[in-house]
């Protein structure tokens, strides 16, 4: 080795002094210990489609925070029409295409989708909003992670690529039975990073919608059989997602009769003409409390009328 080479490396090591030592800490310690706290807000939507999750999210960071801007995360490729037709004068909300087909970083050659590539873009733009609220952190209002549902799908179809190009014996990448159960911490690690690098963003209105799916098990037919049938529903996230909001909605749509497969409910004092959804509060920390378990009526459909009310009620 050369004198040069090895006066090289010496340099290199003085340079790898930790960069986040006992004072990074002390003094971001006493920062926090200053700062005046501002409980953060971490609301999740839940309900089937076309319950006004998106919209609801909207209109709650607006009710607490009129300006700024509202950041939403798109992973159903629907927020833009609902932002366009509810919200068109409100020109103070930006809408982000994850799965977008003009990015062609998202795609290989055979136009096949890079499921670990779409997964890593949502970090980087959430690194990316961070850097723009630590800048101008008065110019943000919140942000809308919309379609938490969609995003874990894609979680697991980056867990299948990785598993069968890890794997000697390939698999069928839609046959996800095949892995084991300690596997799916594959998916569930990658879901959980990006829900709370989102949640530690430094905004205080935070709102995560997710779809219901179905429960379904085999009763008895009352005929001596068996038979596969819906007995209750539950939100379509990994488990523990639940312990990092602050409070929960799960909204309904009721119409005169029920219709099972779009997870309508009936309710006969509506007309033939008429739908509504209401969204209960399953869960609230802190301020609101006294709203826990509450039924409230957030849209009413009536001869083709709409009539808002959304949660006014829930302040912070």
């Amino acid at each position: 080795m050369s004198a040069a080479t090895w006066g090289a490396k010496a340099a290199d090591a003085a340079d790898e002094t930790p960069k986040y030592g006992k004072e990074y800490y002390r003094a971001l310690f006493d920062k926090r210990k200053a700062t005046p706290s501002v409980v953060p807000v971490r609301m999740a939507l839940v309900g089937r489609e076309n319950t006004a999750k998106t919209g609801l999210a909207v209109d709650l960071i607006r009710q607490n925070k009129p300006k700024g801007l509202i950041t939403i995360f798109d992973f159903d490729n629907s927020a833009a029409s609902t932002v366009h037709h509810n919200f068109d004068k409100d020109s103070n909300i930006q809408v982000i295409p994850i799965y977008d087909e003009g990015d062609e970083s998202l795609f290989n050659d055979d136009n096949t989708v890079k499921w670990h590539a779409v997964i890593d873009k949502v970090g980087r733009f959430a690194n990316l909003l961070a850097e723009d609220i630590k800048a101008n952190p008065d110019d943000h209002a919140g942000f809308i992670f919309d379609g938490g549902s969609t995003f874990m799908k894609w979680c697991e179809f980056s867990m299948n690529w990785m598993l069968q190009n890890r794997s000697k014996n390939k698999i069928n990448v839609e046959d996800g039975d095949r892995f084991n159960q300690a596997e799916w911490r594959f998916r569930n690690q990658m879901f959980r990073d990006i829900i709370n690098r989102m949640h530690s963003l430094p905004l205080q209105y935070g709102f995560f919608t997710f779809h219901l799916k179905d429960i379904r098990n085999y009763v008895d037919s009352g005929t001596g059989g068996k038979v596969l049938m819906t007995i209750g529903s539950k939100p379509d996230w990994v488990d523990g997602t639940q312990r990092i909001m602050t409070s929960q909605v799960f909204l309904t749509r009721y119409m005169s009769k029920a219709d099972q497969a779009a997870g309508v409910m009936a309710d006969k004092s509506l007309g033939d003409n008429e739908w509504e959804i209401r969204g209960i509060i399953e869960e609230m920390k802190g301020k609101n409390m006294e709203h826990l378990g509450t039924e409230n009526t957030v849209l009413n459909v009536k001869g083709g009328k709409i009539k808002w009310t959304g949660l006014p009620m829930l302040k912070w």
